[in-house]
């Protein structure tokens, strides 16, 4: 794994939820795309493939020095966080804001994926297509999520490039 060299990008999303970007354009922090996250179970059991496709959190954007755009995603789940995972819950007004499920989520801070954009595993949300952007988070719970990331400091990401 690589260590990111400088970090491109504003530190905080941008305001809008409902703004909607081309699969091919570079994502911001805070954004939410739709991905084929691989668990890192999943990856630890040979797999190199997401089961399903899931939202995620942009949380990182960095350029490494070949010029690759590096970026780093954290899962959204319904599933609630188990004893080994910590998370931040997503409320329900920013659910319905960018037409996720009403089911209670939360975003995964132990863990995140990292993949050279545009990778192989962003998917376009059925019925935006061809989108994959979900739109950003608002700037207060970007704020939460990047600062839990950070005091979890555990894990390393998944690395997609491998």
């Amino acid at each position: 794994m690589t260590k990111p060299l400088r970090r491109s990008g504003p530190s905080s999303p941008r305001p809008s939820a409902k703004t909607q970007r081309p699969s091919s354009a570079l994502p911001k922090p805070g954004e939410v795309i739709n991905y084929s996250y691989l668990w890192e179970r999943e990856y630890r059991e040979g797999r190199d493939e997401g089961v399903k496709d899931r939202p995620v959190a942009v949380v990182l954007v960095t350029a490494s020095v070949d010029g690759l755009d590096q970026v780093h995603v954290v899962p959204m789940t319904t599933r609630p966080p188990g004893r080994d995972q910590q998370a931040v819950e997503v409320p329900e007004a920013v659910r319905r804001q960018l037409g996720l499920s009403a089911e209670r989520s939360w975003i995964i801070v132990s863990e995140w994926n990292r993949f050279t954009w545009p990778g192989y595993d962003i998917r376009p949300i059925r019925g935006r297509e061809p989108s994959a952007s979900f739109g950003f988070l608002p700037a207060g719970l970007f704020r939460q999520v990047r600062d839990a990331l950070v005091a979890a400091a555990i894990g390393r990401p998944v690395d997609r490039d491998d």
